[in-house]
């Protein structure tokens, strides 16, 4: 199981809780296409994709879809607007490729979070990724143009550009389709 050891790891694991955590853990194959969660729906699970490639967007008030990030592997993905409040999420995450992904549900995160200092840890660790990831779009959309924007996303996720359709990363650019193929020629 990849998710375990990407969790040795980040963190020690008993071995008391590495068992606990393969019978917690559920593992799903999806295929391209599917949704791991979708606007409007209470989500009470938390993702990690083993293999695959996500994207995470939602509907403008226009009925564009915006782009808020992609996700592939080694990455938690969840809809913390709903994860942790309860209430219906604002998000959509489709899978762009087929992917195999591990859920946990939130009743049983709380447990092991109650009752394991390394799963608190780890909480912790993955929390501080999300918030760094955050940060990093947030200075991007507020302090960049649209070529700092691209380059930036070039040089830390080239991966993004063989794995996207390239509507989804303008979306995500906050830029049109034909702003980025100018950008992209450019280069």
């Amino acid at each position: 199981m990849e998710l375990l050891k990407y969790l040795k790891d980040s963190v020690t694991l008993s071995s008391v809780l590495e068992e606990k955590l393969k019978v917690l853990l559920e593992r799903k194959e999806f295929s391209k296409g599917q949704f791991l969660f979708k606007q409007g729906e209470v989500c009470r699970q938390m993702f990690f994709i083993e293999k695959g490639f996500a994207r995470v967007f939602y509907i403008s008030r226009a009925g564009k879809e915006i782009t808020a990030w992609f996700s592939t592997e080694n990455d938690f993905v969840t809809p913390i607007d709903t994860f942790y409040q309860h209430k219906a999420t604002q998000n959509n995450c489709e899978l762009l490729e087929d992917s195999v992904v591990f859920s946990l549900q939130y009743s049983d995160l709380e447990k092991l979070l109650s009752n394991n200092p390394e799963v608190v840890n780890l909480a912790f660790l993955t929390s501080i990724e999300i918030a760094k990831k955050m940060s990093e779009f947030i200075i991007s959309i507020k302090f960049q143009t649209a070529e700092e924007r691209y380059n930036t996303l070039m040089q830390n996720y080239p991966y993004i550009f063989q794995r996207a359709p390239l509507v989804h990363i303008a979306s995500y650019l906050g830029i049109t389709p034909e702003t980025l193929s100018r950008l992209r020629t450019q280069k």
